[in-house]
């Protein structure tokens, strides 16, 4: 119980106050969604696919996160016993992803239709299940021979969810899978959890050399969240013109470049590095040479999803041409730019692991301003150049001010 609280507290907060501020808005949703009369048809598949496979993506990003180094390093030199710290550490985050992330999203699946008892009780268990599960395949990538086993089991799991139609017997499946979970996690080292070097550690390394661009390229490899989410993008834009492509009429091509510009974890560098925040703002001269240079990289990055977009948008329906191409080197440019100015200006203070941030409101603020630029550019393509002139002028605000540092 030491260990536990020890762990909720480092990630709720020492009086619990994020659990206590996740509950309340949930409880203001609820009602404020109900009031309004929102309904929606949701089949109950969707609520249990959802509860479970978001559940063990916040779980994963949580276990996974290179903030847990040095927590870990020190819980790891107490005296233990395997069992009771293996499920400290997976009750830890379990009850910090329900409360702090699932409980939100759940609050919006019920507030928008009606479900039974029996509903809402399984999509709990769901999502205790996705929790419980992502740790038990957590301490299984370092054993690649159980990897075939545990892909299995999450194959059985999602086909359970679509296919069998009597939720008590979908029920049973969801608990079976549970225990074997828990099974799994009791017979487990609780050194699967122990991550011995970071990659911000790794980082610190290439400080020395004076290439940002090799730091950033490095802490890109060495955070494979990151990849994935680039990754992510890149099939959203491979298969984004197929729903796009069905609003006849309509010239719906830059509003995907607004929404492959939310490639959150790229562009929170100095807030996940604090470290490196104070050598930057420190250090003279480096401000405007980091800031410079930070921009091109998430400028290459959005261009390089954009691409895919672009190449997929011309095997699907033809017709990219200069305007296109035109509008999404500008719309990365000024998505580049304005994220660049939020992380310098406001930087994200007080998160406890790196799915605070990536999660963090603020990341909605550059693609809603890049959203609406693409849609005024669809309705007026001559706008284009008034484009070009904004993005020109938010460069030169960068470079005022960092130089003014």
């Amino acid at each position: 119980m030491n260990i536990l609280k020890a762990l909720l507290k480092q990630l709720l907060g020492t009086k619990y106050d994020r659990a206590a501020k996740s509950l309340i808005a949930c409880l203001i949703a609820f009602p404020a969604i109900r009031t309004a009369e929102i309904k929606i048809a949701i089949s109950p598949s969707v609520l249990f696919l959802t509860a479970t496979a978001f559940s063990a993506g916040i779980m994963w990003q949580a276990l996974n996160s290179s903030g847990n180094a040095d927590r870990m390093v020190g819980l790891f030199m107490l005296p233990f016993k395997n069992r009771r710290m293996a499920l400290s550490i997976v009750l830890a985050f379990t009850g910090y992803t329900l409360i702090t992330k699932t409980f939100l999203v759940l609050t919006l699946f019920f507030a928008v239709h009606e479900w039974s008892a029996v509903q809402i009780t399984v999509s709990l268990f769901c999502a205790c299940n996705g929790c419980f599960t992502a740790a038990a395949w957590y301490t299984t990538t370092k054993k690649k021979k159980r990897l075939p086993i545990v892909f299995l089991w999450c194959a059985a799991l999602l086909l359970s969810i679509f296919f069998v139609q009597d939720i008590v017997f979908f029920a049973l499946i969801v608990l079976a899978s549970l225990c074997l979970s828990v099974l799994r996690l009791l017979t487990e080292d609780a050194y699967g959890f122990y991550r011995p070097a970071s990659a911000k550690q790794l980082i610190r390394h290439t400080r020395g050399t004076g290439s940002i661009f090799l730091y950033l390229l490095r802490y890109l490899i060495t955070n494979k969240n990151y990849l994935l989410n680039t990754a992510g993008l890149c099939l959203i834009a491979a298969f984004l013109p197929l729903l796009l492509g069905q609003f006849e009429g309509l010239y719906v091509m830059p509003p995907g470049f607004a929404i492959l510009c939310l490639n959150t974890p790229i562009c929170i560098l100095l807030s996940c590095d604090p470290d490196l925040e104070q050598a930057v703002r420190v250090l003279p001269g480096q401000a405007g040479r980091f800031c410079s240079r930070y921009c091109v990289f998430i400028f290459l990055i959005n261009m390089a999803v954009s691409s895919v977009y672009l190449v997929s948008w011309q095997v699907q329906h033809g017709g990219t041409g200069g305007m296109e191409i035109t509008a999404a080197l500008l719309i990365s440019l000024q998505s580049a730019v304005l994220s660049v100015l939020l992380e310098w200006c406001h930087p994200i203070r007080g998160w406890k692991i790196e799915s605070d941030l990536w999660h963090h409101p603020r990341k909605y603020i550059v693609p809603l301003i890049m959203l609406l630029t693409a849609v005024f550019i669809g309705m007026w393509p001559e706008s284009i150049w008034i484009l070009l002139c904004i993005v020109l002028a938010e460069c030169f605000s960068l470079l005022l001010i960092t130089r003014r540092i």
